[in-house]
């Protein structure tokens, strides 16, 4: 499996999945209004990038979490011109496929597997060196990238610290939000203006389902504003992490019941993100027989 796994996972495919996810202009300016509307609201996945994806998804699924090889060994060497790119493109295979892809009962695939197996490797990238992170400035910036694609390319790479349900690395999550925020105040000698919000937006349990159900504000057109709205995005995660330890609507995923609190939080957010009453049921049984059903099985729902 981890020879079919090779020839599945190549540079064409990483390219492949960078140019559907992030389908913009690497080298020319970007209009953060269209962004910011497709990060809200991503159009579908088209059906030829789907048939290169799927076999993928399907191929590490049958392996089991603790059979995952090691995904950095499908990338060139560090130094290599071409890693960060690449490394970004696996990041997004592994973190925003799942997202695109699974439906219904395939949903725990994405949060109770993918998610695990694309923060372990968010973590090996930025454990490397800082002159050869994927995520750094200087590393895009040597392919003739602009600002604006590397902003949005970074928040890809830093979003599974975001996904994560435990406390400790959401603190890793804020610390290379605030680097991405004030690299751009740097750079656009500008500074966020939510900034005079941060201690609100960082208690607020309900920023987050608050801030998607709003979307994106008519004033983000810049570079700027699409970074400041981003990261103040990125920020209202952690106070639901840090509140109930874990997000509730992944519960469903990891066998965990609902507390009183938690029920409360839903009944507030309109069961915001919360899988539905059968897919919950299906789950229950599914964690209590100790059974995953096959991935694939939501999509013929």
């Amino acid at each position: 499996m981890a020879d079919q796994l090779r020839t599945l996972i190549n540079p064409t495919l990483l390219n492949l999945v960078v140019d559907t996810i992030i389908p913009y202009s690497q080298t020319a300016p970007l209009n953060f209004a269209v962004v910011a509307r497709n990060f809200i609201g991503a159009p579908p996945v088209a059906n030829d990038v789907v048939q290169k994806v799927w076999p993928v998804l399907l191929a590490l699924s049958s392996l089991g979490l603790d059979n995952i090889p090691d995904l950095t060994t499908f990338l060139p060497p560090a130094s290599d011109p071409e890693f960060p790119r690449q490394a970004l493109g696996l990041q997004l295979l592994v973190d925003q496929m799942p997202r695109r892809l699974c439906k219904g009962i395939d949903t725990r695939w994405t949060n109770a597997y993918f998610d695990v197996i694309s923060l372990q490797y968010a973590q090996a990238l930025d454990a490397l060196p800082e002159a050869e992170k994927p995520h750094s400035w200087a590393r895009w910036k040597e392919l003739g990238a602009t600002l604006d694609y590397w902003v949005i390319a970074r928040t890809w790479l830093v979003a599974p610290f975001v996904h994560a349900d435990q406390v400790l690395i959401h603190e890793r999550a804020a610390a290379l939000t605030e680097e991405t925020r004030r690299h751009v105040e740097q750079a656009t000698r500008t500074t966020d203006p939510y900034r005079a919000q941060r201690d609100a937006i960082l208690s607020d349990v309900y920023g987050f389902p608050r801030v998607v159900a709003e979307g994106p504000p008519e004033w983000v057109v810049t570079l700027q504003d699409y970074t400041y709205w981003m990261c103040m995005l990125m920020d209202t995660h952690k106070p639901i992490v840090d509140k109930f330890g874990s997000y509730p609507y992944r519960n469903a995923y990891f066998g965990r019941d609902d507390t009183p609190e938690e029920e409360e939080w839903f009944e507030t957010t309109n069961d915001f993100a919360r899988p539905s009453r059968d897919v919950r049921e299906r789950l229950r049984r599914d964690v209590e027989a100790g059974v995953w059903t096959a991935l694939g099985a939501g999509r013929e729902e």
